[in-house]
Order: C-alpha cells, then structure tokens, then sequence
C-alpha cells in the first residue's frame, strides 16, 4: 500500500488539471454578473478602492490563502470597462505559473481548464470567482497568508490591438475560516 502526502496530491491535481487544459483560440465570454452569495464571494472585507487604467477597472481583487504544503492558489475579482477587451494573460512575482482558467460542469464532473483569452464588453463585468472564471496561481514562490497583498499583472487587448498592462494589489484572505465560499483546486 502507497500512502501519498498531500503535496504529491496537490501535485497530481496540478497536473491533472494542466493535462484537462484545453486552450481556444476565441475568446470565451463571462456569464453576465449575478448578485453576490456567500457561496462565491469572500467574506466582507474592509473596502477595497477599485484599480482604473486605460478604461479598465477592477473591483475587489482577492486570493485564496493557501496552507505551507499547498503549491497552487486562486485569484478572483470583477472586472469592468468602458471599450471591449480581452484579457488575455496574466503574471505574478508570488507563482511561476499564472493563468487564466474556468470551471464548468461536464454532465456531473465540475472541470477545470485553461483559457486563452476572456472578453469583457462595455457595461458587462466579468466576475472572476470560486467555481467559475478564474486565475490560478501556480508553483507558488512561497507562502500566500492571510493579510498579504499580492501583485498581479493583467494582460488586456483592445479591440484594435493595443496592449494594456494592469498592475494590480490583490488582498490575501482565509476564506475558509471566515466562513466564506470553499473551493478546491
């Protein structure tokens, strides 16, 4: 009998679900925004001054804690603007890995895989989220605690071509013991 630590576990997971990563050459387009629940948000947190660049905001950056023996975390938040865009990658200084994925049901297996790229019209946020679209964050390069604040850059494109790179501060919170949403990766 093999009995298998949880960081070979989280391992297998990360590579079973980069084995599942299926990438798309269009855009994929976010359901439009639902009101929060408790289910898919982070517990109340105190306010958080949206980050606007080029026509672009986001609201309420967020990432899940992940425990010492954890090696892949996750990053949600809405993101507005005023001309369409696609976000089509993001980096991190806190994982080696950095990428844009969703989840979905496939009959009655919830899936997660990579995406290219995710368009955001005028007027229609996409909600990054627990259980939806999200950034997983991968080969973590330490410890993500609570009360951090971790760097993103999101890669955005215009619909003429132009590039835009979105620095973003993203609060570290431990959804778990708040009492908020509980999700895997």
């Amino acid at each position: 009998m093999m009995i298998r630590s949880n960081w070979t576990r989280s391992a297998l997971a990360i590579a079973v679900c980069a084995a599942l990563a299926a990438c798309s050459d269009k855009p994929v387009e976010p359901p439009a925004a639902a009101a929060p629940s408790a289910a898919t948000t982070a517990p109340e947190q105190a306010a958080q001054a949206p980050q606007v660049q080029d026509g672009v905001t986001v609201k309420n950056p967020w990432v899940r804690a992940a425990l010492a023996e954890q090696d892949a975390t996750g990053a949600f938040m809405t993101i507005e603007s005023t001309q369409p865009v696609t976000l089509v990658g993001v980096e991190s200084p806190a994982a080696q890995v950095a990428e844009v994925h969703e989840m979905k049901m496939d009959g009655d297996v919830m899936k997660m895989r990579q995406i290219e790229s995710l368009a955001i019209a005028p007027g229609q946020p996409g909600e990054l989220k627990p259980g939806s679209y999200h950034i997983m964050l991968m080969a973590l390069n330490g410890p993500v605690t609570p009360g951090q604040d971790l760097e993103l850059l999101l890669k955005f494109k215009t619909a003429d071509g132009k590039a835009i790179d979105m620095p973003v501060r993203a609060q570290v919170r431990d959804v778990v013991a708040q009492g908020g949403g509980h999700h895997h990766h």
